[in-house]
Order: structure tokens, then sequence, then C-alpha cells
């Protein structure tokens, strides 16, 4: 989102610049838990300068329609912000993280279903939910050979130290300007992961979420079905002090054609990704204006910190 609406797109890439560098030594100097502490009041002053608040109460009401009172949506929307915070700062120090022992914070639930794929190769689908990152770097600790599709931030050189500090937690990247044949390819030889529940720029395709129709990216069913390997849901929920990664193949009925194939595949993945959003709402990322290509959705006016 823009900082302001009175600064240029090039400047607040310049500030976003400064800020991440500045962030990234400060986090490096100091203990984890006061890192992932000041992510949260980060989180929660954002709320209280209204970024994103509007977006984020809408997106829920949209979602949950009556299930919650005023009081209840605001109590998630906060909770929101200060999940988020915190994990915006984990990413600062994610390649520490990934030195710590395993057992000693991660609980991973569904590996054999991993173990079980008939080939090598498979699709990983998640959504921006809990700590997406996590998931991320522990593939290699359990023996899997997993390339992460990150897509490609508008800001080049804040991209580019940020996949510089997931490849040293372990974690192989690959973006949206990398050649696509090689992804193709790396899905058959290895797991491709893809968070891919935000509305895609191009080329979508018709999904149910939350009961409403609304687009969604073909990619990751597409990958998996054009190699001929399995889909799998991937989450990592925060659980108290520790974290859950669970796994779950995706099972869907098989159409007459290909473009039926995606659709289902998708919206299989999509139905099991709300079941985990309705039990922890506070852990998804509403600020994403999901719904903006949904007929009778707006967002209203491009919001500003300032």
């Amino acid at each position: 989102m823009k900082l302001s609406k009175r600064v240029s797109l090039q400047t607040q890439f310049r500030i976003e610049q400064v800020l991440f560098k500045s962030f990234y030594y400060f986090c490096r100097s100091i203990p984890s838990s006061w890192v992932l502490g000041m992510g949260r009041r980060i989180g929660r002053l954002a709320w209280k300068l209204k970024a994103r608040r509007n977006t984020v109460i809408k997106n829920l009401r949209i979602a949950f329609k009556d299930k919650y009172s005023n009081q209840e949506l605001d109590k998630i929307a906060v909770g929101c912000f200060e999940h988020f915070g915190r994990e915006m700062m984990r990413v600062f120090i994610l390649d520490k993280e990934a030195k710590k022992p395993l057992e000693t914070w991660i609980d991973v639930e569904g590996q054999e279903v991993l173990k079980k794929r008939e080939k090598a190769g498979g699709i990983l689908v998640g959504g921006h939910l809990g700590c997406w990152e996590i998931a991320n770097l522990v593939m290699p600790k359990i023996g899997e050979d997993v390339t992460v599709f990150t897509g490609t931030h508008a800001n080049k050189t804040a991209d580019k130290w940020l996949n510089q500090i997931r490849r040293r937690a372990g974690t192989k990247t690959a973006g949206s300007q990398d050649d696509r044949t090689e992804l193709y390819h790396a899905a058959k030889e290895g797991l491709v992961a893809i968070v891919g529940d935000q509305s895609p720029s191009k080329a979508p395709i018709w999904i149910d979420f939350f009961d409403r129709v609304t687009d969604a990216a073909q990619g990751p069913a597409l990958l998996s079905l054009l190699n001929k390997v399995d889909y799998f849901y991937f989450s990592c929920l925060k659980k108290g002090d520790r974290m859950k990664i669970r796994f779950r193949k995706v099972e869907f009925e098989k159409a007459d054609t290909r473009k039926e194939n995606v659709q289902r595949l998708t919206q299989a993945y999509f139905n099991i990704l709300r079941e985990e959003i309705e039990a922890h709402p506070e852990q998804y990322f509403w600020m994403h204006k999901r719904w903006k290509k949904c007929e009778g959705v707006d967002y209203g006016e491009k919001e500003a910190l300032f």
C-alpha cells in the first residue's frame, strides 16, 4: 500500500529500501523475542493509524456476514494486525530461526502424505494464513526438495534482499520474472510451493470463496495436472508458543476437460483454506482486497497511511 498520497512511488521505494536494510541489521543485534514483540506492537500501531483498517473490516464482514458482532470483528482485526506485524518482523530473522532445532518449536502433521506420493514431483499450495514463510524453511529439514514461487515485489531491491534471506534459511526461490519452463520442470523433479489465494492479475478462473464467486489463479492446479503430480495443501499456524505445520492431499472429482479439472481442483483447495481460516480468522491476511473483482464489492478509494 502507499505510504502517502503525497509521496511518489519511486520515493516510497527508496524509503522502503532504507527501512528494510535498517530493520534487518537492527533485528539481528537483539534477541528474537524482542524482534517478534516489536512486530506485534508495530501491527497494533498500524491498526491505530487505520492502515487498511477499512479493507480488513469489510473483508471480515464479507466472509462472516453476521456471525460476529462489530466488537468481535474489531477484536479479530486487531489480532490480525498484531499477528502480521509479528510475522513481518520474523522475516528479518528467518535464517536465524531456521537454525533452531525443529522439535523445540514446530510440530509437523501429515508428512506421511508427502512420502506416499507416486512421483518425485508435486505441488504444495497454501494461503496467506498463519506463518507460511516458516513452512518453506522447514521443508529441507524433513528431507524434501522444494522450490518456492515467491512472485515479485514491485520494489525490486527489497524483493532481492528478501529472497536472499529466504535462501540463507535454506529455501530455493523462483519469482515471476524467472523462466516458467524451469518451474514446470521443477514440479516434475521435486515439490513446488505456491501461496495462491490472492486475486491474480490475469488469466483467472472463477471459484466460490466464502459464498462469493471470485477470481483465482489457475497456475498451481494447471502445473499439477500438466505434470500429472499430486496436489497438496500446506499450512503453518501459530499455536501458543509453537507452530503447527500440516500437509493434506487435495482430492477432487475429475471431469472430462482440463479446464473443468483446473476449476475443480482449485475449488477443492479453497474449500480447505476456508475451513482453516474459519478456525483461525485472526491469522488470515485480510489486508488484501480479495473480492475486488466481485460484483457489488467496492473498497472505496486507495488507502494510504497518511
